[in-house]
């Protein structure tokens, strides 16, 4: 009876879906153009992601009377399937959850460690960026199992139902897919896995190409029917192992049973009354809420956002956070974070006061803050900061009980390794390669740790009741994207469509360099010259670049009861609701 169930609950999904891709598709098609999109409102609940196929597993799953959680575990098994290039089984990520009944927030940590044979190998040397040997223990299965079993309502069969379809039957690949694959042919083409399920006889194939991955499909209906431990220490980590051994590869059937995901204290903070939830260390959610503590000593409500007083102070801000990040972020489990000093408020007045208004700091004069426990690390060394992976996804979600969730997801590089596990069709990451070599880092590699990155899903709450969810694919351009998007709601009173889709910059510590998409005004360039930021042709990209992510958010507007989605016209987002 129960497998009737089960299979009459996933054709009511596929048909939902189906359905559903109508309305889909023809968001995916605006959100390839650099004009405005509109935003999306709607009644019982809220999908935002970087594709309209996954968002649509969503919000099905909604339909069918799922929770938050239980919809974003769905979304984030899709769009593995559906943007492979940026995500899957066969990475990792982290998720804040915010369950509105309880007033209660968590973080789940499903970051991938390093494999003990790979902290050995690469103690004293450089990581590698590609191959089997750059591949950390995967994340992503455990920890959307653990999210689902915990603050779910439905069973791990029925939301891969949808997955398992679209990876048996196929999707037809997005433009912005079909670009990333053509970017990368050479690497796609070197591995016998990927140029069969992502090539056409042998060439990049144009968009709407039908790709299919029945090897995946299969390995997914393992995992739904026997659960996490069929990933970890079952048939599919039996294979990952003989795939490793047999080419050469660090990870091993030990390092995948070890495995578990952490459940962490967000980080928090409250700006102009807007209380902040991110992604705690070893990401970089605190890092965005100690740039927005800094800003808060200054009227960003009377700077246009692009003028050279807006930009000029949050790139400030930036810079010192970026600094800090960099010396003392780490895996909390290896190493001291002091991210309640890092975080307070008259840290950041303190930070505040270095800022200039006549001035760019240049990079050489700013220094970390010294905390008590940590002071021995005054600046960074070695080499670090140099490599930012382009290949991550966000998801956001709301459901009509408030319940909300931001879910970050990256297999680091654009398919990750550049290899697929044979007969399983999982593509696997290249997160080893975002450790530090510099040994007196909190992150350098070491057996079991989680390397940092900058995700920052983050959720907003307004007079105690949850406002925003939000988040940025975008490597290093994450923190910045994110600070951005924050100020432009809070400061600037932008809608969350708006804020998305004004000009994007990017500035970080260790340089004096500065990029910006093109629709910053040219006088603003100018005067931002003057005040020393060495700005060129080479600091201008386009007019919406995938550079600087793909953001997608979900809003409850109060006023009407409603819930608004906004997608990212830089990537294939979607928000759909229903």
């Amino acid at each position: 009876m129960a497998r009737r169930v089960t299979r009459r609950f996933a054709l009511v999904l596929t048909v939902l879906m189906l359905l559903g891709l109508l309305v889909a598709q023809a968001g995916q098609a605006a959100s390839t153009t650099a004009t405005v999109l509109k935003e999306v409102r709607a009644q019982n609940g809220m999908v935002a992601a970087a594709s309209p196929i996954a968002a649509q597993v969503g919000v099905d799953i909604l339909k069918a009377g799922g929770n938050a959680v239980d919809a974003a575990v769905a979304t984030a098994f899709a769009i593995g399937i559906v943007e492979p290039n940026a995500t899957g089984i066969g990475g990792e990520g982290m998720m804040v959850i915010y369950l509105a009944k309880e007033d209660k927030a968590i973080a789940i940590d499903y970051r991938s460690t390093a494999p003990k044979l790979a902290a050995e190998k690469f103690a004293k040397s450089r990581m590698p960026s590609t191959g089997w040997q750059s591949v950390a223990t995967p994340g992503v299965v455990a920890g959307l199992s653990e999210a689902l079993e915990k603050y779910g309502t439905m069973s791990l069969e029925q939301v891969l139902a949808p997955s398992i379809k679209l990876a048996e039957e196929g999707f037809p690949l997005s433009e912005t897919v079909a670009q990333v694959v053509e970017d990368n042919y050479e690497k796609i083409l070197a591995d016998p896995g990927l140029s069969r399920v992502f090539l056409d006889n042998q060439l990049p194939p144009a968009p709407g190409f039908i790709v299919k991955n029945p090897e995946l499909a299969e390995t997914l209906r393992k995992i739904a029917a026997g659960g996490p431990d069929v990933f970890y220490r079952g048939e599919v980590a039996d294979a990952i192992d003989k795939a490793m051994r047999e080419n050469g590869g660090l990870l091993t059937k030990e390092d995948l049973a070890a495995y578990k995901p952490v459940t962490r204290w967000p980080a928090r903070g409250n700006y102009r009354g807007y209380d902040l939830i991110s992604a705690p260390p070893p990401v970089g959610g605190a890092t965005v809420i100690e740039a927005m503590n800094i800003l808060e000593n200054f009227d960003l409500a009377s700077m246009p956002y692009t003028s050279v007083q807006s930009i000029h102070v949050i790139s400030e801000a930036l810079k010192r956070a970026f600094m800090d990040n960099r010396v003392y972020v780490g895996d909390p489990d290896f190493s001291f974070v002091p991210l309640q000093e890092m975080l307070s408020k008259d840290y950041a007045r303190l930070r505040a006061s270095e800022i200039r208004m006549d001035r760019m700091t240049p990079a050489k004069e700013i220094k970390p803050g010294e905390f008590e426990e940590a002071a021995e690390i005054l600046a960074p060394t070695g080499t670090e900061g140099k490599y930012e992976s382009p290949s991550t996804t966000h998801i956001s979600v709301a459901d009509k009980d408030g319940n909300m969730v931001a879910l970050t997801q990256t297999i680091s590089s654009f398919f990750g390794a550049g290899v697929m596990v044979p007969g399983t069709g999982i593509i696997l990451n290249n997160e080893v390669y975002n450790f530090s070599t510099d040994p007196t880092s909190p992150n350098c590699i070491a057996p079991g740790k989680r390397m940092r990155t900058t995700i920052s899903p983050t959720i907003v709450l307004k007079d105690g009741k949850p406002l925003l969810t939000i988040g940025t694919p975008g490597a290093g351009r994450i923190i910045s994207t994110m600070t951005t998007l924050l100020v432009n709601i809070i400061d600037h009173n932008m809608s969350l469509q708006e804020a998305i889709e004004a000009p994007r910059f990017y500035v970080r510590d260790g340089s004096d360099s500065f990029e910006c998409e093109s629709r910053v005004p040219a006088e603003v360039l100018e005067g931002l010259k003057s005040l020393g930021y060495p700005i060129d042709d080479s600091s201008i990209k386009a007019d919406y670049d995938l550079y600087f992510g793909g953001a997608q958010g979900v809003m409850i507007d109060y006023t009407t009861g409603e819930f608004v989605g906004a997608a990212d016209p830089r990537r294939d987002g979607a928000a759909i609701g229903y």
